[in-house]
């Protein structure tokens, strides 16, 4: 089940932008911490039937590029504290 807490939504939901052959994926409209006690676990892009995901440790970026053509996406992301969060 997906996060809807409206405070923490400016952090936690996944940005699509389109690439040349994919698709990024960044955490929040204002970055999310990657700290030690709090972080984003994973990024995930849904597409037809496959989740594809990057995991994530502390200190790097909140970000994720896809190498996947698809009409339609699901940019998905878990953060350690929050819980999962997903756009369309």
């Amino acid at each position: 089940m997906e996060n809807t807490v409206d405070a923490s939504k400016e952090k936690h939901v996944p940005v699509l932008e389109k690439v040349d052959g994919g698709f990024k994926v960044t955490v929040g409209g204002t970055p999310h911490p990657m700290e030690d006690k709090h972080y984003i676990e994973w990024i995930g892009l849904q597409a037809y039937d496959r989740l594809l995901r990057r995991y994530l440790k502390p200190g790097m970026p909140p970000e994720a590029v896809f190498m996947r053509d698809a009409d339609r996406v699901t940019a998905r992301a878990y953060c350690n504290l929050h819980g999962h969060w997903k756009s369309e």
